[in-house]
C-alpha cells in the first residue's frame, strides 16, 4: 500500500524490494526504482480517468501495489550486480 502516491512517485530509490507474506512463503519481487514508479503512476492515473473521484475521500492520494503488477521481477536479485 502506498500513502501518497505523489511522494512515492518523486522518490529517487534506485531499488524496492517488496514482499508478500500472504502466502504460506514469502515472496520476494526486487524492482528498478524508476519502472516501477512509472509503472505506479500510470496505473494510479488510468485508475482515476476511470473512476473520476475516489468515493470515500475525494482528496486521498493512496494507491496500490499489487503481486501481479510486479511479478516480472520476481526473485529478480541480479538487479543489485546490475547498479
Amino acid at each position: 500500500m502506498i500513502e501518497n502516491v505523489d511522494t512515492f512517485t518523486a522518490n529517487s530509490t534506485v531499488a524496492y524490494v517488496l514482499v508478500n507474506v500472504t502466502g504460506t512463503e514469502p515472496r520476494f519481487f526486487v524492482a528498478p526504482g524508476e519502472e516501477l514508479r512509472r509503472d505506479v503512476r500510470e496505473r494510479h492515473e488510468k485508475f482515476m480517468a476511470r473512476v473520476g473521484t475516489r468515493p470515500r475521500n475525494s482528496k486521498s492520494l493512496h494507491t496500490k501495489i499489487e503481486p501481479q503488477d510486479v511479478s516480472r521481477w520476481a526473485d529478480n536479485w541480479s538487479l543489485f550486480d546490475q547498479l
